[in-house]
């Protein structure tokens, strides 16, 4: 009997029963029931059987199987189904096994091709740059090649001219010799000394660390990104320049408000850059004794006042004339009064019981048509007589309009006049002294000790320079050319002129040549302005000269003034020099580093260069190849236009053709509301046919003169005027007609003396001036002489002085007061202007003007003795150092026969008996001792500086404690001197001292600290310890980046004086609540928030809203603006608690006042949306955020970028609300926008993708967002070549922009 082992069984039955049937091996055997049959059915025989039936059952009956069983067959089937499907899984994934294999091997030879690209990509990365590095290395050996060719050239051709400027000298000496000695005379022993041109000395690097001399040149450094390590040194730069106080907001968006602040800013009028302040004082018949009371015995005392600030006091009052004079000369008398009061700085006026004529004109032109425009005072005084008549009555109204105006000082007058007038005197004290600025410097002069770099700190002789004078002066003379009324013709040459400054460079100059008085110096003011007001960002630069004998038309001043202006545009300039021979050599270099970084680059615009002295030698730089984003206009005379600028190319202006001639007689008449019949106008037309007849000047001063008289006069005066053949003969005329109208019995002579003046002087006549010199000439007479004067275009009023306002109107004068008898005359008249000048000397009261007039006059009498002593006044000397006019003072030297040697030893020995005389305190003979080493530090005289500046210090060590502040200015100015003279290790000690007393007085983060440490790192670089100086510029930056305002590149967090001066003006003279002084408390908070000056910004936001809470309606919209410029400061600071209330109030507001799709409502939403937001009070954002998307819809259309934005913005915010559903079509639909206008691989483009990328990583679409995040990677990774900044993970264009410029809304 077999063993149930020894069956046969196949490999399905393994499957089925297990792995081991025998029990010996781990598999599990699974016992399957079955049915046993017969022995026989199964065909099994048993072993050993004897045939006999066993007992019990059998083996062969036991394993008996009924296979014909249906659950066998079932069985069968699904086993063979389960192994059919086994086989072909195992089919399928051997498939795929083999697939993955061959996408492997195909990824790994992708993987191998990239890595060769890569490593051959590499390989050209490493040789492009060794090519950029070489590229750079030539561009800096050709630099300096090329500055050492011309600085070779230049030496070269100055030698050359020097030898032939010699050899003309000595021609010109033996020329004079040979004269003299055929005529019998002894030689001149001056005569050398006089001869030839002004030796200004040789060039010395004066501030050393300027170094100039070895730049490279500003395109090839901009075009190359040299590296530092190749240039030479350079100014001072840093990322400030680019910077804004905050780092959110961009460039151009700081251009941008910049720009706006031009609007937001108070309007300053022309009087207040003015150097004179003028009163226009207005009173009643009755008040006479009062206004004589208060001109002469209060107002006169704040000349003194206005003198020690660099500036002059007019004091204009105007009596009513008698009846029957005033109903004759009613026009011209009102007009008389519109011009006096349009000049006035501040408008007195004085009410009593009378009235006059011309009262209600003057309170109506100074203060009623325009309240505010100028601070005014009124004084009410109490009624004397009952009212009896209607002029009662009329006053009383006068003061009951005064009263609603407002924006005025009201004073209710006294029963003593004498206390009244005080209290006048006292309001009147207030405004000049707010307009001279005087109560905001003292108020300052504890923080700054008199620390200042330019050359008026500590002025000896009496107060502050007007160190503005000739910037407004220029200022001045563009406005006078600008309101004129002639411009025809000019359209076509404002296009030559455009196109010009629009070629590209480098080219040569432009001329505009013309003839005298054909409009040159219009057409270039008139250019200006147009330019000003289309392009902001090109920086136009101008200087006008009025006569050859104008302090203007020295060269010097005028690029010391424009070396002054483009400085402004670098950060930390140096201290301005005054050696004359370095500002010629630096002034190209400074035009061109400007330029370069200028947007628009740099337009000079150079009127009447021809006048100046010595043009040829100081304007060489005009013939050579100028910066490449620089432009110059030059004007000349066709007459005396130098021959070497005559192959530029040149605009030419000529005649007039009949129909402008015409048009312009008709434009000037029609300023002086006057007319001409058909008849004259056909006399003028037939006669203005030739060059000088047809010139603009001869048509409007004919025009003027013809304006002014009477129709029954007009022919008699057009037949006499008609037989002048050019402008100056018609001058001749005019004033030939006007002796005879102005030279009354009472004031015989009066008007030649005047005019005489005017010729014998330097640069004109103060009104103060001529009454002083003309003691029978009272001031009502000066007023109508200068009046006909200035409409008759012979004088204009500028920078303070009557001044000729045409050279021929100057020569026409001249010859008609002098005519042939002109050297005794001249010299007389001029000796009583030294007289008179003299005075100021021994008084001790020596101002600009004095400084002027007075060595120039001497010099021209030919004095050298008492010019020497003028000179060395240090007086003078400080006036003329602190203006810049260094240049015309070493020419006054020279002139004596001193060099600077004598010069310096002689300045130095005045300040040695200065000190001894003991007259002045010893801090101010340590100013002078400062301002003298500087000067003769300047001029490259070390050795005589040198015992100045030490004088200095050591008289401040012992007037003050050694640790005072200024004690180390002295050390500066010491340390700079020593390091000029190559001893660094002084230096370095000095500069190290200065720091200390620095740190222990301001702090460390002080601009004055941040000065120190910037000397001491520029030493250390010239030593070659980089080292020691890297850390020292890190520390100055940082502390200019706190200091920095985003105005200018000063450290100062001040407001601009104007400003403050407007607001004490306007708080003086307005009260404490108006409309208009809280809009100007508004515009300054916005000027102090700009600085960053937080704090400040708040209390002027805070009062201005209150102001105009108590004087306006509540739903105002100068009240939004409060609120929202309130708001927009607490959201920047983060107090959205404070922020929100104020945000949705201003929304509220605009809303009454504006559509919903203005740009102040559109501002509101989206700022109080984005504070929500912050506040994760995302319900009340998204109300906001939707009505942003339409206003933006509508306002831009569906395809615009700015709509993108506001869908993403909205987006994010429906992201936040897991919105996901809503938030998908809105990214979708932006980033198809941002991919039309942009391009498929913009910065806005792969922040959208990645928004989207996280969208669909929240909804689990992992396939789907990683697509769009490895779009974003690849645009991201394209992108860092340029750019670091990495996208946010949420974020929305947007929000990312800072409140700050809702500031800018007005």
């Amino acid at each position: 009997m077999g063993a149930g082992g020894s069956f046969m069984r196949s490999h399905d039955d393994d499957d089925i029963l297990g792995s081991d049937l025998d029990g010996t091996g781990h598999g599990v055997i699974k016992r399957i029931p079955i049915e046993m049959k017969p022995r026989g059915k199964l065909g099994l025989r048993s072993v050993g059987s004897l045939g006999r039936k066993p007992k019990g059952g059998s083996l062969r009956s036991a394993l008996s199987v009924d296979l014909e069983n249906p659950e066998v067959e079932r069985i069968k089937k699904d086993f063979e189904m389960y192994r059919l499907n086994k086989e072909n899984d195992i089919a399928n994934m051997q498939k795929k096994e083999q697939k993955l294999e061959t996408e492997n091997k195909r990824l790994r030879a992708e993987l191998l091709a990239l890595q060769k690209t890569c490593t051959r990509m590499r390989a050209e990365r490493d040789a492009a740059l060794e090519a950029e590095q070489e590229a750079v290395a030539r561009a800096a050996a050709f630099e300096s090649d090329r500055d050492k060719v011309q600085r070779q050239f230049k030496l070269f051709r100055e030698t050359k001219e020097g030898e032939i400027q010699n050899l003309l000298r000595t021609k010109r000496e033996a020329e004079n010799r040979l004269s003299k000695m055929m005529h019998g005379l002894a030689e001149d022993i001056d005569t050398a000394s006089r001869s030839g041109l002004v030796d200004l000395g040789n060039a010395n690097p004066g501030d050393w660390w300027t170094v100039l001399e070895s730049e490279p040149s500003l395109g090839s450094s901009a075009q190359l990104h040299q590296p530092a390590f190749l240039r030479g040194p350079e100014f001072v730069s840093t990322l400030m320049e680019m910077e804004g106080p905050f780092t959110n907001v961009t460039k151009e968006d700081w251009c941008a408000a910049l720009t706006n602040m031009v609007h937001i800013v108070p309007s300053i009028p022309e009087y207040a850059i003015s150097s004179t302040l003028r009163i226009f004082v207005s009173a009643t018949k009755d008040l006479a004794a009062e206004v004589d009371m208060l001109v002469k015995d209060n107002l006169m005392k704040l000349r003194s006042l206005c003198c020690n600030e660099g500036r002059d006091l007019v004091v204009t009052y105007l009596p009513c004339p008698a009846d029957k004079q005033a109903a004759a000369q009613a026009d011209v008398l009102q007009r008389i009064r519109r011009r006096q009061i349009e000049m006035s700085s501040l408008f007195l006026c004085l009410l009593g019981d009378s009235s006059h004529r011309f009262l209600n004109f003057e309170i109506k032109h100074g203060h009623l048509d325009n309240p505010g425009k100028r601070p005014s005072v009124f004084c009410f005084m109490d009624s004397r007589r009952p009212s009896q008549s209607g002029l009662l009555s009329e006053t009383q109204e006068l003061r009951s309009k005064i009263r609603e105006s407002g924006n005025t000082k009201i004073v209710n007058g006294l029963s003593s006049a004498t206390r009244t007038m005080e209290i006048v005197f006292t309001e009147v004290e207030k405004v000049l002294r707010a307009e001279l600025g005087v109560d905001a410097r003292e108020a300052s002069a504890s923080e700054d000790l008199g620390f200042g770099e330019g050359p008026e700190a500590g002025m000896v002789c009496g107060g502050l320079v007007w160190d503005q004078h000739c910037d407004c002066q220029q200022l001045e003379a563009l406005n006078h050319a600008v309101h004129s009324s002639c411009e025809l013709g000019f359209e076509k040459l404002y296009e030559r002129l455009t196109a010009h400054v629009a070629s590209a460079g480098p080219v040569p100059p432009l001329l505009v040549s013309g003839s005298s008085g054909s409009g040159r110096s219009l057409l270039l003011s008139r250019w200006i302005q147009l330019q000003q007001e289309k392009s902001s960002s090109m920086l136009v630069l101008y200087h006008f000269v009025d006569s050859p004998s104008s302090i203007g038309a020295d060269p010097i001043i005028m690029i010391r003034r424009l070396t002054a202006q483009l400085m402004q545009h670098v950060s930390t300039p140096p201290a301005l020099t005054c050696d004359p021979v370095r500002l010629v050599e630096e002034f190209p270099r400074w035009l061109e580093r400007v330029s370069a970084k200028t947007p628009g680059g740099v337009v000079l615009v150079l009127d009447s260069v021809d006048k100046f002295s010595q043009a040829d030698v100081h304007l060489k730089w005009l013939l050579d190849p100028l910066p490449v984003d620089a432009r110059v206009i030059v004007s000349v005379q066709e007459s005396t236009c130098p021959q070497a600028w005559r192959s530029w190319p040149t605009v030419n202006l000529g005649c007039l053709g009949t129909k402008n001639v015409r048009e312009l007689m008709r434009a000037e008449l029609a300023t002086l509301d006057a007319g001409l019949d058909a008849e004259s106008e056909s006399r003028i037309l037939t006669h203005c046919r030739t060059l000088p007849t047809s010139c603009p000047l001869y048509i409007m001063v004919l025009a003027r003169h013809l304006a002014g008289i009477g129709k029954q006069e007009v022919n008699k005066h057009l037949t006499y005027l008609l037989d002048s053949s050019d402008s100056h003969s018609l001058y001749l005329c005019v004033l030939d007609l006007m002796v005879g109208h102005l030279d009354t019995p009472q004031n015989k002579g009066q008007f030649q003396q005047m005019l005489k003046y005017m010729c014998a002087s330097r640069c004109g006549m103060h009104e103060n001036e001529v009454l002083e010199l003309m003691p029978g000439l009272s001031s009502v007479h000066l007023c109508y002489m200068s009046h006909y004067l200035t409409t008759h275009l012979i004088l204009k009023y500028q920078g303070g002085l009557l001044t000729f306002a045409h050279q021929q109107a100057q020569s026409a004068v001249h010859e008609f007061c002098y005519g042939d008898d002109e050297g005794a005359s001249l010299a007389s008249v001029r000796q009583e202007l030294v007289d008179y000048f003299s005075q100021s000397l021994q008084s001790s009261q020596v101002t600009g003007r004095v400084s002027e007039e007075l060595p120039w006059l001497i010099k021209q009498q030919g004095r050298k003795d008492v010019l020497h002593s003028c000179i060395l006044n240090l007086c003078i000397f400080q006036h003329m150092y602190a203006k810049g006019r260094c240049a015309e003072l070493i020419s006054y030297w020279q002139f004596i026969g001193a060099d600077k040697a004598t010069m310096a030893e002689a300045y130095f020995n005045a300040t040695k008996r200065m000190e001894e005389d003991g007259q002045i305190a010893l801090p101010r003979v340590a100013d002078m001792c400062e301002i003298l080493g500087r000067f003769l530090k300047d001029l490259g005289l070390l050795n005589q500086a040198l015992p100045a500046l030490q004088r200095a210090l050591e008289l401040r060590e012992t007037a003050v404690d050694p640790d005072h502040p200024i004690v180390a200015r002295s050390l500066h100015q010491l340390a700079g001197l020593h390091a000029q003279w190559g001893k660094f290790s002084t230096a370095e000690l000095l500069y190290r001292q200065a720091l200390d007393i620095f740190e222990d007085a301001y702090g460390p983060d002080h601009h004055l600290v941040a000065k120190e440490l910037d000397a001491l790192a520029v030493l250390y670089q010239k030593q070659d310890k980089h080292d020691a100086a890297d850390p020292l510029k890190k520390r100055a930056l940082s502390i200019k980046k706190k200091m920095r305002t985003p105005r200018g590149p000063t450290g100062h967090h001040k407001i601009d004086p104007l400003q403050r001066r407007a607001l004490q003006l306007e708080e003086l003279a307005m009260g404490p609540d108006s409309a208009d002084l809280a809009r100007t408390l508004n515009e300054l908070g916005v000027l102090y928030y700009l600085q960053n000056n937080v704090e400040t910004a708040e209390s002027f936001f805070k009062r201005s809203l209150e102001m105009r809470e108590s004087v306006l309606s509540p739903d105002h919209a100068d009240i939004a603006q409060s609120l929202n410029n309130l708001a927009a400061l607490y959201n920047d600071r983060k107090q959205y608690d404070k922020a929100e209330p104020l945000y949705e109030r201003a929304l509220k507001i605009r809303s009454k006042h504006s559509s919903a799709d203005s740009p102040g409502v559109a501002a509101v939403i989206k700022h109080l949306a984005m504070l929500y937001k912050k506040q994760g009070k995302l319900d009340k954002a998204e109300p906001l955020y939707v009505q942003a998307v339409e206003i933006r819809e509508k306002a831009f259309g569906p395809l615009h970028p700015s709509v993108a934005t506001a869908l993403v913005s909205l987006a994010v915010l429906y992201s936040q609300q897991n919105k996901h559903s809503e938030a998908e079509p809105l990214y979708e639909r932006a980033l198809r926008v941002y991919e039309d206008s942009f391009g498929p691989n913009h910065p806005r483009v792969a922040e959208t993708l990645r928004n989207l990328a996280v969208l669909k990583y929240e909804q689990k679409d992992y396939e789907t967002a990683a697509r769009y995040y490895k779009r974003a990677t690849d645009i991201k990774e394209q992108e860092a070549t340029y750019t670091h900044k990495g996208l946010s993970r949420r974020s929305s264009s947007g929000d990312t922009n800072s409140t700050v410029k809702n500031l800018m809304q007005v």
